[in-house]
């Protein structure tokens, strides 16, 4: 245990000073300031492996795919927006704002909390998925590791335009909320009227491919590759909000 500690050490002593850092940066912000996000994602593991655990033994992929598919396709993704979007806000609200921006601009907390949140999201996916296969066998197809990612990208990008436009994260994720009630609540009007030159744009496409849409499945590349699109084009909009609105946004406090 003593040796593992000082080889442990070594191996910070020769971390790179930026790579040094990061690491401690991302510490803080996922470990102690924003450890919400984290908390989701364990909630989740959770939730699907417990599942998995009492009805993997006696189930077929068939049988287990619709529910892996909605948790980490439909409902993870809502959730992990919701707190994505208040990752900047809730230091307007708690009255820490006018400090911190002291000492870093807006978008730029803004871009570097994204960006961590976003990585932290997608390997949650990965990790999901990966070892949800190691486990119980080919559950989900290893593509879709990444796919089911994309649902969160899209609606952290959407939220974080309207949160951009108005200056309120509640109006923000009040937009995200009602987005995501729509296309669910409309799943099978809004596949057909997102199908365009017989590939299917509905953001949940992996819980529609096994709800009772299997041929679907030819859509969902280029789906991912259209809606990642979008949703960059959306987080870029979002800094330049950020960046053009908030600088000036005072404490609540």
């Amino acid at each position: 245990s003593a040796a593992y500690w000082v080889q442990s050490g070594k191996v910070r002593a020769t971390m790179p000073p930026k790579l040094k850092a990061f690491a401690r940066r991302f510490s803080l912000e996922f470990l102690k300031l924003n450890r919400e996000v984290l908390g989701i994602i364990i909630a989740f593991s959770i939730v699907i492996f417990g599942y998995l655990a009492l009805m993997a033994p006696t189930s077929d992929a068939v049988e287990l795919q619709p529910f892996m598919s909605f948790v980490m396709g439909v409902l993870m993704p809502l959730l992990l927006s919701l707190v994505g979007n208040f990752i900047l806000f809730k230091e307007v609200e708690n009255g820490s704002i006018d400090f911190i921006r002291t000492r870093q601009s807006m978008e730029r907390l803004w871009l570097y909390r994204i960006v961590g949140f976003l990585l932290l999201s997608a390997l949650a996916n990965i990790m999901i998925v990966s070892i949800s296969n190691m486990i119980y066998g080919p559950i989900l197809p290893p593509i879709m590791m990444f796919t089911l990612f994309v649902p969160t990208l899209f609606f952290s990008g959407l939220m974080g335009v309207a949160t951009g436009i108005t200056k309120n994260a509640y109006v923000g994720a009040g937009v995200g909320i009602t987005s995501w009630l729509y296309f669910y609540l409309h799943s099978e009007t809004m596949t057909t009227r997102l199908t365009i030159n017989d590939i299917v744009y509905y953001p949940f496409l992996e819980w529609m491919i096994y709800r009772d849409r299997p041929y679907m499945i030819n859509s969902l590349i280029p789906n991912r590759l259209v809606i990642s699109a979008i949703s960059v084009l959306l987080l870029v909009l979002c800094y330049w909000l950020y960046k053009k609105n908030l600088r000036y946004v005072t404490s609540a406090r």
